[in-house]
């Protein structure tokens, strides 16, 4: 058994980590604290710079889709308006992304990949509408909505 320096509790020790320096000793705090204590780490991180967090991201998802990539963070800053161009309401940075006005970074043209020019902020309500839909299926969308509600 060992205590944990992080939340006082005695635990067996295999639910502590071995050390990285091959002594073969736990680290002081157990694996649930050290789990937690990178969550805060990342969530502050995502707080702190929300722009240079969503350009790692887009250029993870560029590396595993095989799209180009080109865009910093200082960019994805200067293209922000702070509201959605196609619902007009305000989008949140740093929200939690199942808020469906959370902001999500759209690419205009998926195969060009997130290089400048080609990516855009959207509500995460608007990209899923848009998502994988044709202009000629939202025109027919909107023409059915319009004769049944009449």
């Amino acid at each position: 058994m060992k205590v944990c320096n992080s939340c006082s509790q005695e635990k067996p020790e295999h639910e502590f980590a071995v050390r990285n320096d091959r002594s073969g000793r736990y680290r002081p705090y157990c694996k649930v604290c050290a789990n937690n204590a990178e969550r805060a780490r990342y969530t502050a991180h995502r707080k702190r710079n929300p722009f240079l967090h969503r350009c790692t991201r887009a250029k993870s998802r560029a590396s595993s889709l095989g799209v180009p990539f080109d865009l910093s963070p200082e960019h994805l800053e200067g293209i922000w308006t702070g509201s959605c161009p196609v619902l007009k309401v305000p989008i949140d940075l740093v929200t939690d992304r199942t808020d469906e006005y959370a902001a999500e970074l759209d690419r205009f043209n998926p195969e060009l990949g997130y290089v400048n020019g080609n990516v855009h902020w959207l509500s995460r309500k608007a990209n899923r509408i848009k998502n994988n839909t044709s202009v000629e299926i939202l025109e027919n969308l909107l023409e059915w909505m319009k004769n049944v509600s009449d």
